[in-house]
């Protein structure tokens, strides 16, 4: 059995005044934390991180998986 996920982290959102402060580390914690437990990790961060962007990890991250593998977005 596989085991896959995507993180996504966003603090950066331009032109609003409503930017973040955590929410990149946050995002790489949990990929570190879940490469120990032997996952294979994407991640988007910020500007990786437009609708589209998401749209197409998550599908890709899901066509990755099988019939009893795990995958965590």
């Amino acid at each position: 059995m596989s085991k896959y996920a995507l993180c996504i982290g966003i603090n950066d959102y331009p032109g609003t005044g409503s930017d973040l402060a955590g929410c990149v580390n946050d995002a790489k914690d949990w990929s570190e934390a879940l490469k120990n437990r032997g996952f294979t990790v994407s991640k988007l961060f910020d500007k990786q991180a437009t609708g589209k962007g998401i749209r197409e990890s998550i599908k890709s991250v899901i066509a990755k998986g099988k019939n009893g593998d795990t995958v965590v977005i």
